[in-house]
């Protein structure tokens, strides 16, 4: 009886095929994603894909029972690998388990990858590495191509993307077809994008080989915010140029630049900013950021730009004037009060406000808001915390409106995810020795007042070290960038490092220099605007310090935000009804667009180095730590 391996790699590559088809069938402009819809008849297709399998598995193990010895082992093989196929580990463990010692040289490799890949379905990526590192390539034999297929999946795991690139190539000098080919091409760039989710980093550099640093490029790239960004085609073309002829060239296109067709794009735009007034330092940055985005499109699909100068002209009067000049979307007003005008007296023109209405205002259909929200940035950390099993801390926010903000999205979060605040306070951001509530949070208060009774009761000074609370799992700090400078020295001066310690983005500040020293050890939500080897958003920033600036402050999150807002607006503009499956991969997040018309931004995780330099973080595994 001979029965037909199936591979492992067709069901590795299906999310991304699936993901590469959406994004080669539809238009985007800047080149911006659009996720597969998922379709009924999908997980009922992998579900009886998964019943094959275990059925597979049942008969051939079956067959090994009523099979003479010698044909035995090569039938329980082919069963172990069929229950893999299927998702079923344990299964697969005991099919070998019940294997005979008597194998074949080939049959004992064949054993052993299994015996890999059962660690690496066990989510144990290390020890799956430990077992397939020393496995001689059985060459030459019927055994290869899944020996290469396994390497590749398990390096890729373990963070070891060098060997991973390799395992690849050396399926594909065994692959049959341009179909297999093409396959495994899919699969490496799937699981190289995993890897840079989970935070490996994927440096061209760690290779001399030009086929694996193409592939590294490419894999750092590609995984950026999930999606492409306007600055897609130009990073393509780079790609392409740096390395001629690599194998992924055929991958290029649908990861990092489709066109819209010209009948969707803009034509006219108007941007609403206070070019004049207190705001107007604010505008200025973004309105160069939009300009530079702007400015990266396609000569022939740069839409004509009209600014309304919202110091001078009141906002719905701009408006008026803006759709009375034949404008066909708007961005902005800026400030949150200019929101709540627009939304009333909007004109019924696409807009992207660049800023939240205000609490219980909803917005008219086709009025978009887009803001760089510190309470967004709250309730991100509150998911990470969860997210890292961290369920009880402490918060130390500063005193007035914002600090109250940010603390009661954070708590509302945290708290609706099962987590719990022990104690918070407030601190002067006026002031500079924040002690006080930091003893008080900390705990640190209790055990300087114990040590005060005991010395009077003894009539003696006693050696003491302060002891904190021993149940803290985070300590959440939010702060503006002069007050974080201040506060994350003196929580580690108070014996707060036994915990990690958040904050939202305002904490670091891209121009702070050798003051962000202070800063050592902070986890924030980042922009990846502002922290190195952010894929794209590197890219872009490099360009945009090669370029004259005329001293804009374009390291700040404001010209990230312009350039984002520029993005946004083309892309929403292409998408027409279909807004909310887009997905645009941007300087300052992942960006995604909610029923509610709100734009949400998924941040990259960063902690601050002892260099004052964010350095990327990866996703948290569930009870893990940061």
């Amino acid at each position: 009886m001979q029965t037909r391996q199936v591979s492992f790699r067709c069901w590795a590559g299906l999310a991304l095929v699936a993901a590469l088809g959406a994004l080669s069938a539809c238009a985007s402009f800047p080149p911006a994603t659009f996720p597969a819809r998922t379709t009924a008849g999908a997980p009922a297709s992998a579900s009886a894909e998964v019943a094959t399998q275990s059925r597979s598995a049942s008969a051939l193990e079956s067959a090994a029972r009523r099979a003479d010895p010698a044909a035995r082992p090569a039938l329980q093989l082919q069963a172990a690998r069929a229950w893999l196929l299927a998702g079923r580990g344990a299964e697969a463990a005991r099919a070998l388990a019940g294997i005979p010692a008597t194998l074949t040289p080939v049959q004992v490799i064949e054993r052993r990858v299994i015996e890999a890949d059962i660690e690496l379905a066990n989510g144990h990526a290390q020890q799956a590495w430990q077992k397939m590192s020393p496995i001689a390539e059985p060459a030459g034999t019927a055994a290869a191509p899944q020996y290469f297929e396994s390497r590749m999946r398990i390096a890729l795991a373990a963070a070891r993307p060098v060997d991973g690139v390799r395992a690849e190539m050396g399926a594909e000098h065994l692959a049959a077809s341009d179909a297999e080919r093409s396959g495994l091409r899919v699969e490496l760039l799937s699981l190289l994008r995993a890897a840079r989710e989970q935070g490996v980093k994927l440096e061209a550099e760690a290779s001399q080989d030009p086929t694996v640093r193409g592939w590294l490029d490419l894999g750092a790239v590609a995984s950026y915010g999930g999606g492409a960004s306007i600055y897609g085609a130009v990073e393509a073309a780079r790609w392409r140029s740096t390395y001629p002829g690599h194998p992924a060239t055929e991958l290029v296109a649908q990861v990092l630049a489709a066109p819209l067709p010209v009948a969707t794009r803009l034509h006219k735009l108007a941007l609403l900013l206070p070019v004049t007034g207190q705001a107007a330092g604010y505008a200025a940055t973004i309105h160069a950021g939009f300009d530079f985005a702007w400015q990266q499109l396609p000569p022939d699909a740069r839409p004509a730009v009209q600014v309304y100068d919202t110091g001078v002209l009141p906002v719905d009067q701009a408006l008026r004037q803006a759709q009375a000049d034949g404008n066909d979307f708007i961005v902005g007003p800026l400030t949150r009060q200019e929101v709540d005008v627009a939304a009333s007296a909007w004109p019924g023109v696409p807009m992207l406000a660049l800023n939240f209405l205000s609490a219980g205002r909803s917005a008219p259909y086709g009025m978009n808001q887009y803001a760089l929200s510190p309470e967004d940035d709250a309730r991100e950390v509150a998911r990470r915390v969860l997210a890292s099993g961290q369920k009880r801390g402490v918060a130390l926010s500063p005193s007035g409106d914002w600090g109250t903000r940010v603390l009661a999205a954070f708590t509302q979060e945290l708290q609706a995810g099962g987590g719990i605040l022990v104690a918070q306070d407030v601190y002067d951001p006026a002031e500079h020795d924040y002690a006080g509530p930091i003893r008080h949070v900390l705990g640190t208060d209790l055990s300087i007042g114990r040590r005060l009774r005991l010395q009077t009761l003894l009539g003696q000074k006693l050696e003491f070290e302060p002891r904190g609370r021993a149940d803290l799992d985070f300590i959440f700090a939010p702060a503006q960038a002069g007050q974080a400078r201040l506060l994350r020295p003196q929580l580690r001066f108070q014996y707060a490092d036994d915990a990690p310690v958040y904050a939202t983005s305002d904490a670091y500040a891209a121009d702070g220099g050798a003051a962000n020293q202070d800063l050592d050890g902070l986890i924030i939500p980042a922009m990846p605007w502002v922290v190195p080897n952010s894929g794209a958003a590197s890219t872009v920033r490099d360009s945009v310090a090669a370029a004259p600036n005329d001293n804009v402050d374009w390291q700040s999150g404001l010209y990230a935000f312009g350039y984002d807002a520029c993005q946004l607006a083309v892309a929403i503009a292409g998408a027409g009804r279909d807004v909310e499956r887009l997905q645009v991969a941007g300087l300052t997040g992942d960006l995604r667009i909610g029923a509610d018309g709100r734009v949400h931004r998924l941040p990259a995780w960063a902690r601050i180095g002892r260099n004052g330099v964010p350095q990327l973080l990866g996703n948290p595994a569930g009870g893990g730590s940061n």
